[in-house]
C-alpha cells in the first residue's frame, strides 16, 4: 500500500520511455563491470565535474578581465545569474514531472552515490552544466571590443592581435568546458542517479535560461560603462590602461552588440 501511495501523481519514465530505460540499464551493466573506475566516476558525478566547470567558467572570466574586455565580463555576470535562475526553474519543471529517480523504478539497479530523494528529471548537474557552458560560449560569439567616444581608452587596448588572442583562448575553453560538461551527463548516468534524458533536459534549459538572460546584455553593457567610471571598475577590467582605472573620468561609452 505505502508503494502504491508513493507511485500516485508521479512518473516511472518520461518520453521517450524505451530509450531512457535501455541506455540506463546498458550503462548500468557497464559500471558493474568496471569497478576500477567507480571511485574517480563517484567523484565525477558529484563534485568533481562541477568544480571542472566553474573553473572553466572562473577562467574564461581572467582571460577576459586581463584582456580589458568588460563587455564580455559584463556577459559572464549575465550568465552566472542565468545559472542561478536555471536552477530555481528546474525545481518548479521537476515537480511538474515528477519522474522517479531510476533506482526507485529500478531498485536492483547499481547506484554509486547517496539516493536523493527529488525528482531525477531534469539533472541538477546538467542544468549548470549547460548554463556556464553557454556562457562561455556567448563570449565567443557575442562580446565586441567597448568602444569609447573621445579616445578615453587607448588604440593598443583594444588591438586587433589582443582580440584574436582572447577568442582564440576562449574557444578553447569552450571545448574543455564542452568536454567537461559531456562527461558529467554521462558520468550522472553512469552512477545510476540519472536517465539520459534528465540530462539532456538538463543541458537545454541551462542553455535556454542563460540565451534568455543574455537578452538584458545591452543593459548590462550600460551598467559596464557606469561601473567603469568608478573606483569599482577593477571588477570588470585589467588596471593598467589610461582612461580604465578605477576614479578616471570618462566619456559615456559607445555601446554596440
Amino acid at each position: 500500500m505505502a508503494r502504491l501511495k508513493l507511485l500516485v501523481g508521479v512518473t516511472k519514465v518520461l518520453w521517450p520511455e524505451h530509450l531512457n530505460t535501455s541506455y540506463y540499464l546498458d550503462l548500468n551493466r557497464i559500471s558493474r563491470q568496471t569497478r576500477w573506475a567507480h571511485a574517480f566516476m563517484h567523484d565525477y558525478a558529484l563534485w568533481l565535474g562541477l568544480a571542472l566547470m566553474t573553473l572553466t567558467f572562473l577562467a574564461t572570466y581572467v582571460v577576459v578581465w586581463w584582456r580589458r574586455r568588460p563587455q564580455a565580463a559584463g556577459l559572464m555576470f549575465l550568465g552566472g545569474v542565468g545559472t542561478l535562475v536555471a536552477l530555481g526553474l528546474n525545481q518548479l519543471v521537476g515537480h511538474a514531472a515528477q519522474e522517479l529517480r531510476p533506482y526507485d523504478t529500478y531498485p536492483k539497479a547499481l547506484v554509486l552515490v547517496a539516493k536523493a530523494h527529488d525528482y531525477a528529471f531534469p539533472s541538477d548537474h546538467a542544468v549548470v552544466a549547460g548554463a556556464l557552458f553557454t556562457s562561455v560560449l556567448l563570449v565567443v560569439r557575442r562580446a565586441p571590443p567597448l568602444k569609447f567616444a573621445s579616445g578615453a581608452l587607448p588604440r593598443h587596448a583594444l588591438a586587433q592581435p589582443d582580440q584574436r588572442r582572447l577568442s582564440a583562448t576562449t574557444f578553447w575553453l569552450a571545448v574543455l568546458g564542452a568536454l567537461f560538461g559531456l562527461f558529467l551527463g554521462f558520468a550522472r548516468v553512469y552512477v545510476g542517479a540519472h536517465y539520459p534524458g534528465d540530462v539532456v533536459a538538463g543541458y537545454l534549459l541551462g542553455a535556454v535560461v542563460v540565451m534568455v538572460a543574455s537578452g538584458a546584455r545591452r543593459a548590462v553593457y550600460w551598467v559596464v560603462g557606469l561601473v567603469l567610471r568608478s573606483p569599482l571598475s577593477w571588477l570588470v577590467c585589467r588596471p593598467g590602461a589610461e582612461g580604465v582605472q578605477g576614479g578616471t573620468s570618462l566619456p559615456q561609452p559607445a555601446l554596440r552588440r
